[in-house]
Order: C-alpha cells, then sequence, then structure tokens
C-alpha cells in the first residue's frame, strides 16, 4: 500500500521496500499501489471495505492470472493510515476468507478509528470461536513521538485474545513515524522469509 508515497524521503514506499527485498536476495513480487493522495479515503472506513474487496477479488486474481505466485506467502504491508489496512484487512478476512497469510501494519494509525478497529476485531473473535487463525501479523512502532500507543493497544488486544494458530510478533524501533518504515520491513522479512 501507498507504493507511491514518498513520506519526504527521495524514494517512493515501493522503492525503499524494493531495495530491501534487492539487498537481502529475496525472491519475491512487490506490487506497489499507488493512489496515495486517497489515502483517507481508501484505507480507513467506510472506503477500506470497498478498497479491500477491489485487492481480495480484483487485484490478486489479476496478479495470479500473470504470475506464479504463493497464495500461502501474500503479505499486505501498510505504513500509518495504510497500517490502518493493513492490520484491519485480517478482521474483514476471518475466518472463513483469508487472501494474505502475512498482515505487516508499521506505525498504524489506529487512533483514526479506535473504536471500529476493536469493534470488526471483536466480531473476528466471535465469528472465530476458537477456530484456527492460521496467520501472521506483524506490528511495527517507533519509541517516541509517534503511534505507538495505539499500535500497543492493539497489540495487547490481540496478544490477550490467544488465537490459535495466529503468530503475532511487536517490533520496535529507535526511528522516526516514517524511518520506521524500512526498518520494519527488513526485520519483517528476516524474519519471515529468511
Amino acid at each position: 500500500l501507498d507504493g507511491d508515497a514518498t513520506n519526504g524521503l527521495p524514494e517512493t514506499r515501493f522503492t525503499n521496500l524494493k531495495n530491501v527485498l534487492l539487498k537481502r536476495g529475496t525472491k519475491a513480487i512487490l506490487v506497489g499501489i499507488g493512489g496515495t493522495a486517497r489515502r483517507q479515503q481508501d484505507y480507513n472506513f467506510p472506503g477500506a471495505d470497498g478498497y479491500h474487496a477491489f485487492l481480495a477479488t480484483e487485484l490478486v486474481p489479476y496478479l495470479e492470472s500473470k504470475y506464479r505466485m504463493d497464495p500461502k506467502r501474500r503479505m499486505l504491508t501498510g505504513l500509518s493510515t495504510s497500517g490502518n489496512l493493513a492490520a484491519t484487512a485480517l478482521f474483514l478476512e476471518a475466518p472463513d476468507a483469508l487472501v494474505f497469510s502475512y498482515f505487516l501494519s508499521f506505525e498504524a494509525a489506529f487512533w483514526q478509528q479506535k473504536d471500529l478497529n476493536f469493534e470488526l476485531e471483536q466480531k473476528m473473535f466471535t465469528a472465530l470461536a476458537g477456530r484456527s487463525l492460521p496467520v501472521t501479523m506483524v506490528l511495527a512502532r517507533c519509541e517516541s513521538g509517534c503511534n505507538g500507543p495505539g499500535v500497543r493497544e492493539m497489540y495487547d488486544r490481540l496478544a490477550g485474545r490467544n488465537y490459535k494458530d495466529f503468530k503475532l510478533i511487536s517490533t520496535l524501533f529507535d526511528a522516526t513515524h516514517v524511518g520506521t518504515d524500512v526498518l520494519a520491513f527488513d526485520d519483517a522479512m528476516a524474519k519471515l522469509l529468511p
């Protein structure tokens, strides 16, 4: 998500994440989705429903018709407002229609829709009723002046649920809000695609 965003950096988010993959020698298909100007409408609700539907029912099937992809290794990653969608996509997909297996949410701006995020997570918890949730979520945050309190609150909520087969990773970086992005992606790749 936010593939065309520069966030005040010289390169786009897509280029920055591509460079991490190249540096690590990770073989992956990286898809950068533009449209950052619409991030508030697309990554938060009510627009997030339609945007997620586009990802799940149009973009992913299109990509899989063109490239050999492993559906068990699909990742969705976002920073800040797009970090909201990277996390809440799980709540929309579970329990039965998992499109992604990895949800990488960096410095998510959960404060933008805290009550709705908690409501969606509660619906997922109720719908699962103790069944397996075979996905990994990475919640990354920075130390100060960041979205850390909201990210930590979401982590505590999810960790307290003890979802079966759910891997929850929390990472903390000594970086800025935007600076967390590349560090968190590099760290996630080391843990998830060694």
